[in-house]
């Protein structure tokens, strides 16, 4: 007896996900650590570290979006926006091309970093607004890409825990449709009373089982993970993006509910032979 199954390549879909939530973590450090070798440019003085300030900008990426940042830009000096120049292009060399599907030139640099860092970053690394690369910026860049790099740990904890839930899923799965494929080489009119008796508690433990495993599944959905206050992902979030193309999009609920379906069939029809022999 055959019962389609999605969990499987869940599974694969995960990992890979994971894959590339690592990847992606590893240039946001390469690209903190060029940052922090970068030199500032001090502020004129007078200037008082102001300027055009940073508003809450939102970023992106899979998973999570980025949070704002809050920083000041310094007066203009031609000689110190080559510090932003060589921030751009350390973002071009690490995270853009985990960022970016498929290393695409499409999408304009400034509009990835807008996407994965927020707008206030996006504007001051823009040769347009000429900001100096001051202290300050750095600092706000920096502080941006920690919270980028929390939000990815975030996102990744909830992929672990997706992939905790599709190991449970998988084993009782496969067990049961083993099982169901072994009970099914034997014809019903070959057993026995009480070989059927018997075949028809089986069946509805194992009925059982598949309902305790999807009340936990819509129970694991529900969850949340965060870090501190300013981060939190929701389990159902991840699901949808994780299986946006996918035929069915809760392929855990959707392979277990058709797998009870199967079961009750098998139950009705050992019920019947019950019947007919009391």
């Amino acid at each position: 007896m055959t019962v389609e199954t999605h969990v499987d390549r869940a599974r694969d879909r995960v990992a890979a996900e994971r894959d590339a939530t690592a990847d992606e973590r590893r240039a946001y450090e390469r690209f903190r650590s060029a940052l922090a070798s970068i030199p500032t440019a001090s502020a004129p003085t007078g200037a008082g570290g102001g300027g055009a300030g940073f508003g809450n900008g939102t970023g992106g990426g899979p998973g999570p979006s980025a949070g704002g940042v809050r920083a000041i830009a310094g007066a203009t000096n031609a000689a110190s926006t080559d510090g932003c120049r060589r921030v751009r292009e350390a973002f071009a060399e690490t995270v853009r091309p985990r960022s970016v599907p498929d290393g695409s030139d499409g999408e304009p640099l400034l509009a990835t970093v807008r996407e994965e860092l927020g707008d206030a970053v996006a504007v001051a690394l823009s040769p347009k607004t000429d900001h100096d690369f001051t202290r300050p910026v750095a600092s706000a860049i920096a502080s941006a890409v920690d919270d980028r790099l929390a939000e990815l740990a975030v996102f990744d904890r909830t992929l672990e825990r997706e992939a905790a839930s599709l190991r449970s899923a998988g084993e009782t799965v496969r067990e049961t449709t083993d099982w169901l494929s072994t009970a099914d080489e034997t014809p019903l009119s070959a057993l026995g009373f009480d070989a059927l008796r018997r075949r028809h508690e089986a069946l509805g433990e194992r009925i059982e089982a598949c309902e305790a495993l999807l009340a936990e599944r819509q129970a694991d959905l529900d969850r949340t993970a965060s870090r501190g206050a300013a981060v939190g992902v929701r389990q159902r979030s991840t699901v949808a993006y994780l299986y946006d193309d996918f035929t069915v999009s809760y392929p855990v609920l959707s392979t277990v509910a058709r797998l009870v379906e199967t079961l009750r069939e098998c139950r009705r029809a050992v019920r019947d032979h019950l019947v007919r022999r009391a």
